[in-house]
């Protein structure tokens, strides 16, 4: 039995919740107690003293800390990736990628911090007003906010910890978790890791709850920040509450990326990078490539090969390296999938390959391809976090911006030409926070902001930069010399 973390302790609560895994729902991996409102807030008195205590510590004594969390995760690295897998459904191979991006983030968090956080000197005496500015020295400085809220995905769990806690710390911002009711086992490990590494205990908690957890922790004046990732109704919902008190808000929502496959494309490498994208993680990525939009002049062609590579994709167990796809995470995701492929037949798509559940013991839906798609569908419209791809056909440069754009969402997007200044045009007419000429939409660089427009982003980027100046307050201080 597992219980939440405050103040460096286990705590246990009246509600305990078995955490099955997806991929066998009878399988309980582990019994954990989840918090309620009162102790949500009392967690947030104790992240106060925290974030004193925090800002307390020099830079180069929380980078320590930091960093010797890295290398605990490192030689943890294997049996995290397992109990990673075991609660997501994730392939075991995905999982021990995640692990090491988690591990780089904190220590890019460790040395990027001393950089973001230098400070800057302006010389006001280029300036006729005010009177009298030769004669000051004025200095801008970045200073921590004090609570931040972090709130977890279910597909992310320990890189989704390491974005929103390690660059905080170093911000010198305490910190409380709240991770996806699916996936909390891997937050609460890392959570005692950094116990283990010299945090101050008050300067973290790892609470697992349900709703009311999440709703005071974005309604509670005493939270500063609130650092987000999940669906879009629920980043709406929280950035309408956490306003009312200005918090700082780093809201990354949902996506519905398009791969524009152009008529000069390498198709093999068009293809092979398309269910990849699509499909890792049986599709429940944001930046997973979710609409893909395909010339006329190749579109048969490319139809064939990609159910054809699609086909040769192995479902099965997570903890099973030859995996390529779990389960989804939920039974009510699963049930959705029916939902999605129904909606796109009776709106003239054809299943070129898959389109039921399968005949496993947890939440497996086959690899799903649907060609003839257009924007009419739901598959058009919605976020769909399940192994579905729609392809579209397009006739021209334009229409393929048209299609791309008709979402409401706006995270990433691909382009496949061997015309880059054709595929730059292209780039500037997509309204989307990143766009890969020639690659996938699931490339991120850890360091560097990520996010979108429209329904996929609200507030600041994450990314360990981007993070910590996005939790962080810009100070100016006037020096008179006179």
């Amino acid at each position: 039995m597992k219980g939440l973390l405050i103040e460096g302790k286990e705590i246990e609560t009246e509600n305990k919740v078995k955490i099955r895994s997806p991929s066998n729902p009878d399988y309980i991996i582990d019994e954990v107690n989840f918090a309620d409102k009162e102790l949500t807030k009392k967690a947030i008195d104790i992240a106060l003293v925290g974030f004193y205590k925090l800002t307390n510590i020099s830079l180069k004594e929380r980078a320590k800390i930091i960093k010797k969390a890295s290398t605990i995760m490192e030689e943890r690295k294997e049996n995290l990736s397992k109990l990673l897998s075991l609660e997501s459904g994730k392939p075991l191979k995905d999982s021990r990628v995640e692990m090491l991006r988690a591990i780089q983030l904190f220590n890019i968090a460790a040395e990027e911090a001393r950089l973001i956080l230098e400070g800057k000197y302006h010389r006001v005496d280029a300036y006729e007003y005010p009177p009298g500015n030769e004669s000051r020295v004025v200095i801008e400085t970045r200073e921590p906010i004090g609570v931040v809220a972090a709130i977890l995905p279910f597909n992310f769990p320990a890189n989704s910890f390491a974005h929103k806690v390690a660059p905080n710390i170093m911000a010198g911002n305490s910190v409380i978790v709240k991770p996806s009711p699916y996936t909390p086992l891997t937050a609460l490990e890392l959570g005692k890791i950094l116990y283990e590494s010299g945090l101050p205990y008050e300067s973290l908690s790892v609470l697992p709850g349900d709703i009311d957890v999440g709703d005071e922790l974005v309604t509670n004046k005493k939270v500063s920040g609130i650092t987000f990732t999940g669906s879009t109704n629920t980043g709406i919902n929280i950035a309408s509450k956490a306003v009312q008190s200005a918090k700082k808000l780093m809201i990354e929502m949902g996506g519905s990326d398009p791969i524009i496959v152009l008529d000069d494309a390498n198709l093999d490498a068009a293809i092979n990078v398309s269910v990849r994208a699509r499909y890792e993680y049986a599709g429940q990525n944001c930046n997973a490539g979710k609409r893909i939009l395909v010339h006329e002049k190749i579109y048969e062609k490319f139809v064939n090969q990609f159910v054809d590579r699609a086909k040769k994709l192995v479902v099965g167990d997570p903890l099973d390296d030859s995996s390529d796809l779990g389960p989804l995470i939920s039974k009510e995701a699963l049930e959705r999938m029916d939902y999605y492929v129904n909606d796109a037949i009776n709106n003239g798509g054809k299943i070129d390959l898959g389109g039921n559940k399968l005949n496993l013991k947890g939440y497996f839906y086959s690899p799903t391809v649907i060609s003839e798609a257009n924007t009419n569908m739901k598959l058009s419209k919605e976020e769909v976090f399940g192994p579905i791809a729609p392809i579209f056909e397009f006739s021209d440069d334009n229409e393929a911006l048209e299609i791309a754009n008709s979402s409401p969402f706006g995270l990433q997007a691909s382009i496949f030409t061997n015309d880059l200044k054709r595929g730059l045009r292209l780039a500037k007419g997509l309204k989307a926070g990143g766009v890969m000429i020639n690659d996938s939409p699931r490339l991120r660089w850890d360091a560097l902001p990520f996010g979108g427009v429209k329904l996929s982003g609200i507030g600041a980027r994450e990314g360990v930069r981007s993070t910590i100046e996005g939790m962080t307050e810009i100070k100016l201080i006037s020096i008179n010399i006179s």
